[in-house]
Parts: C-alpha cells; sequence; structure tokens
C-alpha cells in the first residue's frame, strides 16, 4: 500500500451486507478479520454504534477499542489512531459513520497495516465502499488526488434501523453525490458514444444512467419514510444505488472517470475557502456543480429543470448558499482555478463554455 492509484479494477468491498438488527449480529462477521476491532468515527457516530455493537461482539465472545476522532481526515492523526489501535491490540479497523469518517478508518487501517470495515451512519457518500480516501489538511483544506489502497475495503456493513435514523440532509447529499457521476462521467458531451469508449467506462456510464433515473424517482418516499424512522424496500433500494452501485460506477472507472466538474467544484471550494464552505456536504457541493456541469456538457435546457429538483430536495442552488463568499475577487480565483482543470478544454471555445457554465450557480 503506498497511496498511489494502480491499473488494477477494486469494486470497493469484499462483503457487502444490509439488515435490520445488524450491529447485533457483527461480530461473527468481524470475527472473519481478526479477533479484536479498533471502532474509529466521530461522537455521534460512536454514540449510536457502540452499546450495540458491543452486545455483538460479545455474543462472537469478542471486544473491540472505541474511539473518537472529531477533526479532519489528516495523516498524522491516523498515525496517531494507528498508534492507539496498535497499543490497545487491536488488528482490524471498524469506520463507524459518515462519508469523512470513512475515510478516516480506511487511513488508520492503512498505517495500522490491517484491513478495514466500513459502518456507515448515513449515506451522505459512497466512501464506504471507495477504495481511497480523500486526504485533507489539519484546518480541512483539500490535498489534490486520492489517497488510493491496493486492496478494497474488506466489509462493508449496513444496518437499517441506523439509516432510517438519520437525518434526510444527508439522505439528499448522497443521492446528489451519486446523481453526478452520470453528468461527469460523460463531461464535455451530451452522451458518451459506445464505440468510442472503453468497455469498463461505457459500463459504468450506464450503470450511472439508470442511477441517475432511478435516485429521482425514489427520493420522495424515501424522505418520507425517514422522516417517519421506517425501514422500506425504497430505502434499501436508495442505500444500494448511493454506496455499493455508485462504488461500483467508480471502480469500474478507476476512481477517475467518473469526476469532472462536478466534483471538481468541491475540491476547489474546499482549497480556496476550506472555512467558508465547511457547513456544506460534500454531496451538496457535487449536487450544486451539476448545473455547470450540465451546461458545460451542451444541455443548458436541463439547468433549470435540475436546479428546480434542488429546490424540492431543500438542496443548494448557487454559490452563496454553501458559503461561498461571493466577490468578483473570488469568483475569479474559483473560475481560474477550475478552467485550468484537466476537464476544461484549453481552447478559447471551451473556456467560454466553461465561464458561461460556471455563471449558472453564481446568483
Amino acid at each position: 500500500m503506498n497511496g498511489q492509484a494502480d491499473a488494477s479494477y477494486k469494486f470497493g468491498a469484499g462483503r457487502f451486507l444490509m439488515q435490520q438488527g445488524l450491529l447485533e449480529e457483527a461480530g461473527a462477521e468481524l470475527a472473519h478479520y481478526g479477533k479484536k476491532p479498533f471502532v474509529v468515527g466521530g461522537p455521534t457516530a460512536i454514540s449510536l454504534v457502540q452499546k450495540r455493537l458491543t452486545s455483538g461482539l460479545q455474543a462472537a465472545g469478542m471486544e473491540g477499542a472505541f474511539s473518537i476522532h472529531p477533526g479532519h481526515v489528516y495523516h498524522e492523526a491516523a498515525r496517531q489512531k494507528a498508534q492507539e489501535a496498535r497499543e490497545a491490540g487491536c488488528d482490524m479497523v471498524v469506520a463507524a459513520g459518515g462519508g469523512r469518517a470513512m475515510d478516516f478508518g480506511k487511513l488508520v487501517a492503512y498505517y495500522l497495516g490491517a484491513r478495514v470495515i466500513c459502518m456507515p451512519t448515513s449515506i451522505s457518500t459512497c466512501a464506504a465502499y471507495s477504495p481511497f480516501s480523500l486526504i485533507y489538511t489539519p484546518e480541512g483544506r483539500t490535498i489534490p488526488g486520492n489517497f488510493c489502497y491496493e486492496m478494497e475495503n474488506a466489509a462493508l456493513l449496513v444496518d437499517l434501523d441506523i439509516m432510517a435514523a438519520q437525518p434526510t440532509r444527508y439522505v439528499v447529499s448522497g443521492m446528489l453525490d451519486a446523481m453526478g457521476k452520470f453528468v461527469e462521467i460523460k463531461n464535455g458531451h451530451t452522451e458518451m458514444p459506445e464505440q468510442e469508449s472503453p468497455l469498463a467506462l461505457y459500463a459504468a456510464y450506464l450503470l450511472a444512467r439508470y442511477s441517475f433515473e432511478k435516485l429521482q424517482h425514489l427520493i420522495d418516499q424515501v424522505l418520507e419514510d425517514i422522516r417517519r424512522q421506517r425501514v422500506s424496500s425504497a430505502l434499501e433500494d436508495m442505500v444500494f444505488l448511493n454506496i455499493p452501485l455508485t462504488g461500483i460506477i467508480s471502480g469500474l472507472s478507476r476512481g477517475v472517470g467518473q469526476s469532472a466538474i462536478a466534483h471538481d467544484l468541491y475540491y476547489q471550494t474546499r482549497y480556496l475557502f476550506p472555512k467558508e464552505v465547511q457547513g456544506a456536504l460534500h454531496g451538496e457541493i457535487v449536487g450544486l456543480g451539476i448545473l455547470p456541469q450540465l451546461y458545460y456538457n451542451g444541455e443548458p435546457e436541463k439547468v433549470e429543470p435540475f436546479r428546480n429538483f434542488l429546490k424540492h430536495v431543500g438542496a443548494p442552488t448557487c454559490l452563496t448558499e454553501i458559503g461561498f463568499p461571493l466577490t468578483q475577487e473570488n469568483y475569479a480565483k474559483l473560475y481560474e482555478s477550475m478552467a485550468a482543470s484537466i476537464f476544461v478544454g484549453q481552447d478559447a471555445v471551451s473556456r467560454k463554455r466553461f465561464a458561461d457554465a460556471l455563471s449558472q450557480i453564481a446568483q
């Protein structure tokens, strides 16, 4: 494991389990990977899982060590947690929480030299299935590039009781993060031509298109189910679409081919203005980025309908709604950073099209 991407296809998790009451049965599953788990996550996530997971571990004759990390995903903190796990005699890592906790747990496992089992408490991103981590400075500024792992995550365990109790905002965020793949994978084009595309990437495109359409169909029912804290088939479908299926799309794309302008908006705003936009979720910023992505793809007629969809689900529709400090100077800085990326053609026509695209969220 050296943090670099390689030529292999990794589809996210060796095992995927999703059911009600899973935490109470998790000990038997974790026994596949070692004898003592190091469970790490934010304070809310640990409070949600500790009692129930401890019961599940005891039922399997195991015990675990629980540790809280409330901060960002950065190397020094992960090294410290790995040492804490080593001193506690732990031989695997369980990441509990949202996307940031998943990425941090994977990094802790890397430094421990152990396998990671992801136990998401929300579906705000597909991080539980992705074999890489987004890395930040301790202050929350993005560091370019993903930190990639040689092996897929050992397992993904989804307790549906927890899924039914998560904030609806996280569901919307995960949905938008997943939806972004379809418009980003065809960056700069209205369609992806089958004959001119690598087979794996075209397969990812087809799955992404299906997810994009299915998620829009499901969202109203899922939000109603979660408001009632009700486990339903719609919720199960939403979890499956947001995490494993989106993770497979990412795997088919080798973690890079499915990201373009929408995700770059996240990276650049987090890099340039980390404090100002820290209150916005990953998927909320990506969802906002779908608007300029649609325009840049040559589909300007789809911008306003999708903006209305964002309003319908309560997501941001312009830069100021994610906390971006909109001044002429700041906007110019964001434009120059994004326009210089690999996702924007460097000819005059492409640069102009991107300028018009980014203006779609500058209200």
